[in-house]
């Protein structure tokens, strides 16, 4: 099969019309999707870094106090 730069071309700037039609028609759930990784990504964040999940709270709050 030959084939020529401008055929080449044609066909990936074809393609990208339905695709970028699929992505809008998709946003919502794009975007639904991408939300559900940030949240994921502050979580272990603040869970890694020794945080605790309550606004404003940090994991030595809610610890025993040492005895003595």
């Amino acid at each position: 099969m030959n084939v020529s730069l401008q055929q080449a071309l044609l066909l990936v700037l074809g393609a990208l019309v339905p695709a970028a039609v699929y992505i809008v028609n998709r946003a919502d759930l794009i975007v639904a999707v991408a939300l559900v990784n940030v949240l994921l990504i502050w979580v272990s964040l603040r869970v890694a870094t020794g945080g605790s999940l309550r606004p404003g709270g940090t994991a030595t709050e809610t610890a025993e106090p040492d005895e003595a």
